[in-house]
């Protein structure tokens, strides 16, 4: 697709109450489609603007603030500064939690509130086919070559290791850590090995569903 040309006018965005007003260059483009304008990465880096899939909103900066302008509220073109009334039916919405693989509750796909239903159902439709390709535990996981996923810790050689103190859990983390390490080592993610100069404590974080999360601590370490 040839674009027909190039025109810049102004662009404000707001939130009703803080507004900000850049200059935007767009490219004409012979194509139909729902939207009048898509901002790009260039305007969405004149804007500062700081956008979350995940939450459905853009966070822009202003001279009286941040604006949190969220995926129900319109972006509108206009020589202008004024901020532009929303209405009070255009309040947030939370994104949709859909459960992809009905074995694993607790792992949900976001979709954006302001999708059509016409258009999450084409979305659902080729993740359902693909079912396969997602790791929905780590035994999904095995066989992954080190040349595709590696974690490893960049440590400036000038500084001496610290050994941490053992940090104490109850049992019921202990006994959620083991099984999380057991997983891990049948999937073949991770190896025994020992430590002689340092060793990082694991923490366990507990989930909204009851269920326990282990990361590990490096901090001092």
């Amino acid at each position: 697709m040839h674009p027909r040309g190039v025109i810049s006018f102004p662009i404000t965005l707001s939130n009703g109450v803080r507004s900000r007003t850049e200059e935007v260059e767009f490219l004409v483009l012979p194509a139909t489609s729902k939207h009048d304008i898509i901002l790009g990465r260039e305007a969405i880096g004149d804007f500062n603007a700081h956008p979350s899939t995940a939450h459905g909103a853009v966070g822009v900066p202003t001279p009286t603030g941040v604006a949190i302008i969220h995926v129900n509220q319109h972006c509108f073109a206009t020589e202008s500064s004024k901020p532009s009334k929303i209405p009070k039916q255009a309040q947030r919405i939370e994104p949709k939690k859909w459960v992809l693989n009905k074995k694993f509750l607790d792992q949900t796909v976001t979709i954006g509130p302001a999708i059509s239903e016409i258009v999450r159902t084409f979305l659902k439709q080729p993740l359902l086919k693909n079912i396969d390709v997602f790791a929905w535990q780590p035994a999904d996981m095995s066989g992954v070559p080190q040349s595709i996923a590696e974690h490893k810790l960049r440590v400036n050689p000038m500084f001496t290791p610290i050994v941490q103190k053992e940090r104490k859990m109850g049992p019921e983390q202990t006994n959620a850590m083991y099984e999380q390490v057991q997983d891990l080592l049948q999937a073949g993610i991770i190896r025994p090995i020992q430590y002689q100069t340092w060793v990082a404590n694991p923490a366990i974080v507990p989930k909204r569903n009851g269920t326990w999360w282990m990361c590990i601590d490096f901090q001092g370490s």
